[in-house]
């Protein structure tokens, strides 16, 4: 990893990877001199699988409409991408949240649409992107026995999205660092994938071990300082 990147991105697919590169991130401004700051971005707090995530790269995170977003799973669908808005629009129903689409549409894709925006214009030589399938609650809470292939990662799935992302932005795939956080029953042949992280298994329903998190973390910097 170079020393002058600056940020990490999640890429999904779920919250776990937000939530711990902000956790991350975080403790790292007040340990270090280095300044890595998790910057908010499109894949922020979505169910997406990797093959979702492609296709938006693919068309350049797309508008839509209202019409597009459907309640699937009690959560908002994009059913054109295979994604949820996991924590979108939603609003206070007495003791709990719903999802009321027309209420909040117009705010999500405002805001959806100023963090394409920031993402766009991110420098990649300067970004890790970061993608993890850690999250347990995906094989009981999102997705069915019979849709492993939603959240298990292949060699060439992920060498599709790295190949994505450097399309996105114009650049050669030299210059896309790709982090890809996962277990050895969660993907098939990590180790033919040069970016690949294998974390042990942990208990959390969705946030994930810190201290699995932290491992990598300080093997990341590990590599930055070679």
């Amino acid at each position: 990893m170079n020393t002058e990147k600056k940020a990490v991105v999640s890429l999904g697919m779920s919250c776990q990877t937000t939530h711990q590169l902000r956790r991350l991130t975080s403790a790292e401004s007040q340990q270090t001199t280095t300044q890595i700051a998790a910057l908010s971005g499109p894949m922020d707090w979505l169910i997406c699988p990797p093959h979702s995530t492609i296709q938006l790269l693919k068309h350049r995170f797309p508008d839509f409409t209202k019409d597009d977003i459907q309640i699937r799973k009690g959560r908002a669908y994009w059913s054109e991408f295979n994604l949820y808005f996991w924590h979108s629009f939603l609003v206070d129903d007495g003791e709990q949240r719903q999802v009321c689409i027309d209420k909040t549409f117009e705010n999500e894709l405002s805001r959806w649409r100023y963090l394409r925006d920031r993402f766009s214009t991110l420098n990649p030589t300067q970004t890790v992107f970061v993608l993890s399938n850690t999250q347990n609650n995906l094989r009981t809470e999102v997705f069915r026995e019979t849709e492993q292939n939603q959240y298990r990662f292949t060699p060439e799935l992920l060498e599709e999205l790295h190949w994505s992302l450097a399309g996105f932005f114009s650049t050669a795939i030299s210059n896309i660092h790709l982090e890809v956080i996962t277990r050895t029953d969660l993907t098939d042949n990590i180790e033919s994938c040069a970016y690949g992280y294998l974390l042990p298994h942990d208990q959390h329903e969705w946030k994930g071990s810190n201290k699995s998190w932290d491992q990598w973390w300080h093997q990341l910097h590990d590599q930055s300082n070679r």
